[in-house]
């Protein structure tokens, strides 16, 4: 039977059609979600290298949607909310954040990995370099802070904030913060982190006492022994000090100063971001 042009090419376009219905469904099933035992809410895309994106304080894990699908092209990337943030559960009972973590890590049957955190993601990565140092494989630190120091310029929140918070006024507190330099980011992702701040409000109920402390970073990062990267944002004045404290004790560690850059330097300079950890990475 003889098919004409047009024909051949309707059912050229038919079978374009047919692959991309089929198709489609599968990338969606490509992101894995979870919760650990522990009540860490997580998901996880792409194949390689297993990497883990550890989010910042009133933040989730929204916050590395971009980096998320381009480090998914070269690596098995694992996102997950702190305890009370996000998807995760609350605190009920003492607990600490390297546990979650580690926890995290062994649910998934991640023997070692690479680390990048933001703010109290750094302070997380830290920590289990230092503590769980065979389970890491290198740390990206942007916007860190060090445990143990309290810096040159530590964020000054206005009494109001804290009035707020033993109202139980917490959208009043979130307000406060969304004002701050600390939450400033690019145009394109203030609505985002406005979201991400408003709707992690509960992380202001949890009783501090339940919050098991790690041994002060300060004192001990000349015995980090993984390659480090610390990302610090031009702009970001409460951590910039804490930034190159880290650069000048960790042996080897590499500082990236990004111009124009805020404490959310991801959201703030997102190439720029994804050039240095690029570069890192590789």
């Amino acid at each position: 039977m003889r098919i004409d042009m047009a024909t051949s090419h309707r059912i050229r376009l038919l079978a374009v059609m047919l692959f991309l219905a089929i198709a489609t469904p599968a990338a969606a099933q490509a992101i894995r979600t979870g919760k650990t035992t522990g009540g860490i809410a997580y998901d996880v895309r792409g194949s390689g290298p297993p990497l883990v994106l550890i989010t910042g304080s009133n933040l989730d894990r929204r916050m590395w949607n971009r980096e998320a699908e381009w480090l998914s092209k070269r690596y098995t990337v694992v996102r997950y909310d702190i305890r009370a943030h996000g998807e995760s559960d609350t605190a009920t009972k003492p607990f600490s954040h390297l546990d979650d973590l580690t926890l995290l890590l062994d649910e998934l049957a991640i023997p070692k990995a690479t680390l990048i955190g933001l703010s109290a993601g750094a302070f997380i990565a830290l920590d289990a370099a230092l503590d769980r140092p065979t389970r890491v494989e290198r740390i990206v630190l942007a916007g860190p802070g060090v445990s143990g120091y309290t810096g040159k310029n530590p964020p000054q929140f206005p009494p109001e904030m804290f009035t707020a918070i033993q109202a139980k006024e917490y959208r009043k507190v979130s307000e406060i913060l969304l004002k701050s330099p600390v939450f400033a980011v690019a145009p394109e992702s203030q609505a985002l982190v406005r979201q991400m701040v408003t709707q992690n409000e509960r992380l202001w109920t949890v009783d501090r006492a339940l919050m098991k402390l790690q041994q002060p970073t300060y004192g001990r990062l000349d015995q980090v022994r993984v390659p480090t990267l610390v990302i610090v944002g031009e702009n970001d004045v409460f951590q910039r000090d804490h930034a190159d404290v880290i650069a000048a004790r960790v042996p080897g560690a590499k500082l990236v100063v990004v111009p124009g850059g805020t404490h959310i330097v991801n959201l703030s300079s997102p190439k720029e971001f994804e050039a240095a950890v690029s570069a890192f990475l590789r």
